[in-house]
């Protein structure tokens, strides 16, 4: 790949354009899918709601298999639902108030991109089964983008950067902040704990902060704006709304950040560096459609996440806005 101008982005228009676009109906790896064996009890409402939600025992089995999972499942190759010792024979019989189910299946693995990850971020293991998971997620991953700003303005007032990048960065940690205690919040009130985040030294290297922030803070966070806007219009209570139209105006500014340092950045590289930076970029949107499509299937519809192939189309949408505004190679 040969990028011989220097990008620039307007990430309002392209923003503005996708939601357009998606309403008219027009960072992270891609991981490899996995198969596993998932075993757990199942009562109480979830009970109630398979037993609901299948025709066959076989259907039934399947969909207390997705509850026991901390996965979105892609397929079930085995399932096996077991009754009270007294009759393990009859998990579905009426009376049952509990059932061990024990089952195989196949699933992809997804990282939600839709923030600014600091340098050799640690993902926490957080199950995303429920409202209160979803918050815990993204409360912990706005946590840690406080500390993603704060480590960028700290390099860059060491790299002699301009003081409005680095002042720009400082507001972005303060809004961090503030989403991570609106989501926290959310997540105790329904019953999560947040983990708080782990990372490793960032690198003090140019080329590592330039290959980090093309990621990070050029596709994950920029898309980021989309998604939030996106929920700010489809999210179903109006405290979500009101949350999420703020977030996705910080976002918005946060992904403009991002694209303007890879603009600043971009002029201290040698040819060979923005070669790899772009290809580095350019990986991370051809990814972003099938990630997102995992990301949405995990989010309760409630919170105004598309569904996964509206998710998918949108990330496609806006991948091909950005390379065309980037002069990135398809």
């Amino acid at each position: 790949m040969s990028i011989t101008r220097r990008p620039h982005v307007r990430l309002r228009a392209i923003a503005t354009a996708v939601l357009a676009l998606e309403a008219a109906g027009c960072g992270c790896p891609d991981p490899e899918p996995d198969t596993s064996e998932f075993t757990g009890t199942v009562k109480g409402p979830d009970l109630k709601n398979a037993r609901e939600d299948g025709d066959t025992d076989e259907a039934r089995c399947e969909a207390a298999c997705r509850v026991v999972a901390a996965e979105v499942l892609d397929e079930i190759e085995k399932c096996e639902a077991k009754g009270p010792e007294t009759d393990p024979s009859k998990p579905w019989a009426e009376g049952v108030e509990e059932i061990t189910v024990t089952c195989t299946a196949t699933y992809t693995p997804f990282q939600f991109c839709t923030g600014r990850r600091p340098q050799g971020h640690k993902e926490a293991d957080i199950a995303v089964q429920s409202r209160a998971g979803w918050f815990a997620v993204h409360a912990h991953l706005e946590r840690a983008a406080v500390t993603a700003f704060r480590e960028l303005a700290a390099w860059l007032t060491g790299r002699g950067a301009p003081a409005g990048l680095v002042g720009r960065c400082r507001d972005a940690a303060a809004d961090e902040v503030r989403h991570a205690d609106a989501l926290e919040a959310l997540a105790l009130r329904d019953g999560a704990e947040v983990p708080p985040p782990r990372a490793d030294p960032p690198v003090d290297d140019l080329f590592a902060v330039a290959c980090h922030n093309a990621v990070e803070g050029c596709v994950s966070e920029a898309f980021a704006a989309v998604v939030a806007a996106h929920q700010a219009a489809h999210a179903r209570s109006l405290e979500l709304r009101v949350l999420f139209t703020r977030i996705a105006a910080d976002e918005l500014r946060h992904g403009q950040l991002a694209w303007d340092l890879h603009a600043w950045l971009w002029d201290r590289l040698t040819p060979a560096q923005q070669t790899a930076v772009a290809e580095l970029q350019a990986r991370a949107l051809l990814d972003l459609p099938g990630n997102s499509r995992g990301a949405a299937a995990a989010t309760p519809r409630e919170l105004g996440w598309p569904d996964p192939a509206h998710a998918a189309r949108m990330a496609e949408l806006f991948a091909r806005r950005l390379r065309d505004a980037a002069g990135l190679a398809a």
